[in-house]
């Protein structure tokens, strides 16, 4: 089963199956094929599932973990080191 993303409205493109289970999901815009043998609502189920399943894979940027960076020391001391010293009086 391949689920392909729908633009806004389109609806659940697809068998009554894949219809219930996307809706189930919370999925509203989808278009779904498949290929080989999808008689048998059972097996259809499980192979809508995996490939719903394998679709949240993929994170998307709003479940990122936050990033945190460290300033390189070069960086952290710039201030320091833009400081305009006193010439060294000999």
């Amino acid at each position: 089963v391949r689920l392909i993303p729908a633009p806004r409205g389109s609806g659940i493109v697809g068998s009554m199956t894949t219809k219930k289970i996307m809706s189930f999901a919370g999925v509203t815009d989808i278009f779904s094929c498949s290929c080989g043998h999808t008689r048998t609502k059972g097996n259809f189920m499980k192979a809508t599932f995996a490939a719903l399943k394998a679709s949240y894979g993929y994170l998307t940027p709003d479940l990122w973990k936050p990033t945190h960076f460290v300033k390189h020391p070069y960086q952290e001391f710039t201030d320091y080191l833009a400081q305009s010293k006193p010439a060294p009086s000999y």
